[in-house]
Formats: C-alpha cells, sequence, structure tokens
C-alpha cells in the first residue's frame, strides 16, 4: 500500500514539473509582447483570486479551510518575498535565454541551498559537499557559456544579464525551500499557500499602478488583447495548479524519492522550447546539465 502510494506522488510530481514548464514556457511566449513586471503581476493575482475562490467554496461546502493564525509570521513574509523575487528574475531570466538554459541555471538553488545552510539553518557542511557544490557551477557555466550565436553585442548583453537573473533566481529560490522547511512542521498549508502570493500581489500592483518596469525600466502596463488575457490568466492558473499538486505530491511521497525526479523538468523545457520556440539544447548544455544533475543528487543525499 505504502509503495503505490509512493507511486502515486511520483506520478503527481512529474505531472507538476509539466504544469510549471508549461507555466514558463507561457511566461517566455507573452515576454515577447508584455513586460515581466506585468507577466509576474498575472502570475500573482490570477493565482490569489483562485485560492480566494477555493477557500470560498470550501466554506459554503461545509469543508474546513485550513487556514489558521500564522505562528511564524516573519518567516512566512520573508518566504513569499523570496518567491516574489524568485519569480521576477526568473521570468526575467527567461525574457533573455533559451528556455532550457534558463531551466538548468535554475536548478543550482540545491546548490546554493548548502552554502547557506550554514548560516540559515545551523546545518554542517562537510568539504565534499562544498566540493560538489563548486562541481555544479562549473556544470552551470558550461551548460550556459555563449557561443556563436552570441558573437553580436546586444545578444551577448542579454545573455549575461539572463545568466545573472538565473543565478539570482537560484538564490531567491533557495530561501524560499529553506523558508518552506522552517514552516512545514508548524504551519497548515492554506495558510502558507495564501502567504506565498501575498507579496507578489501587493508589489506587482504596485509597479502596475505606478507603470514602471524595473526589468527593462521602462513603463509596465499594455492593454491586452482578449486573448492575451487568457494567455495572461493561464499563467496564474497553471501557477496555482502547480502549488496545489506539489503538496499533494510531498503529501505521498518522501523528499527523498522527489528530488532525483526534479530534473524530470529540463526535459519538459526540451520539449516546450522544441515546439513553441524551435530551440533544442546542444551537446555543451546537455553536458553541463548533466554535471549539475549529478552534483545536486550528491549533496541531497548527503544531507538527508
Amino acid at each position: 500500500m505504502a509503495v503505490h502510494k509512493e507511486k502515486y506522488g511520483i506520478l503527481t510530481y512529474i505531472f507538476t514539473l509539466l504544469i510549471f514548464a508549461a507555466m514558463e514556457a507561457q511566461a517566455k511566449y507573452l515576454a515577447e509582447t508584455f513586460s515581466v513586471t506585468q507577466i509576474v503581476w498575472a502570475r500573482y493575482i490570477f493565482h490569489f483570486i483562485i485560492v480566494i475562490i477555493i477557500i470560498i467554496s470550501l466554506k459554503v461546502l461545509g469543508f474546513k479551510t485550513g487556514i489558521k493564525k500564522p505562528k511564524l509570521l516573519k518567516v512566512q513574509i520573508l518566504r513569499s518575498l523570496s518567491l516574489l523575487l524568485m519569480t521576477y528574475c526568473f521570468f526575467t531570466c527567461l525574457s533573455k535565454l533559451p528556455i532550457v538554459e534558463a531551466t538548468i541555471i535554475s536548478f543550482t538553488s540545491p546548490l546554493i541551498t548548502v552554502l547557506l545552510s550554514p548560516f540559515l539553518l545551523k546545518e554542517k557542511v562537510t568539504y565534499s559537499l562544498l566540493l560538489a557544490v563548486g562541481v555544479g557551477f562549473i556544470g552551470m557555466f558550461i551548460a550556459v557559456s555563449p557561443n556563436g550565436q552570441f558573437f553580436d553585442l546586444i545578444k551577448y548583453n542579454d545573455w549575461f544579464i539572463g545568466v545573472l537573473f538565473g543565478i539570482a533566481s537560484g538564490l531567491f529560490y533557495s530561501l524560499y525551500q529553506i523558508g518552506t522547511r522552517v514552516l512545514a512542521p508548524v504551519e497548515s498549508n492554506m495558510t502558507s499557500l495564501i502567504f506565498a502570493g501575498l507579496a507578489g500581489v501587493i508589489f506587482t500592483s504596485v509597479l502596475i499602478i505606478i507603470n514602471f518596469d524595473p526589468a527593462s525600466n521602462g513603463i509596465a502596463w499594455k492593454t491586452p488583447l482578449i486573448s492575451e488575457w487568457l494567455l495572461l490568466i493561464s499563467v496564474g492558473v497553471f501557477g496555482v495548479i502547480g502549488q496545489l499538486l506539489i503538496l499533494l505530491a510531498y503529501s505521498k511521497a518522501r523528499a527523498v524519492t522527489l528530488a532525483p525526479i526534479s530534473y524530470v523538468h529540463i526535459i519538459w523545457a526540451s520539449i516546450f522550447g522544441y515546439v513553441i520556440f524551435n530551440s533544442t539544447p546542444n551537446i555543451q548544455s546537455l553536458f553541463g546539465a548533466l554535471i549539475i544533475i549529478l552534483a545536486g543528487s550528491y549533496t541531497y543525499k548527503k544531507q538527508v
């Protein structure tokens, strides 16, 4: 019975990664028309609206919502800010780099977590773990290092900005994960789900009101057509479905089982990259990704 439950969790997690990859592909597609701020705003505002609808529906139907007063308010706020900054940085990275390369960079987050854990979680880090982190970052630079297509100065600048924002997204995702580890034993899932979107709703709404997009140093808002509204809404829908599914997956399977499966995300990103953007990862990118996967898997096994 436990084995069957774990298999169900694994299948759920694989589908979760598909949903997140679809959201990211949608964000990259929209970045050709809209500012990063407007896309991130859509990601959070529609996520929040859907969560509120779910909560109201549960109350009307007589079910418990699971919402409780937060016990660690400061951690909830910092985790929410980390998720917002991660999303903003990653969507900016997606607007500059191919989707596969951007996804590969995001997998540096487990390596960054190792570097931060002695300071934030008071966990001991061995020299072998530090060596694995170093090897993982070498893999990242191999995967995304510029080739012939970046000889043009403008493209090179985009590549450089994309890599910087990609690494920043890994940093903030690491902080988000650390916050999740702190909150998981003491906070309800629904409470954390609500707080996860709060910073995104507040800060991106402010940017929309003042009509400023930090990523481009330009205007944030462009009035969408009806079809474009549907695409923007879908980013939020994918986001909230992914968040709900990942909670379900982790309730069915152990973290140590799911962690290596996270790298299936690269496969989904490759498929979306080919189908939507007609781009395929080269051997160099795949080799770098393999190094990151091996380094990340090693660091995770040594921590559990």
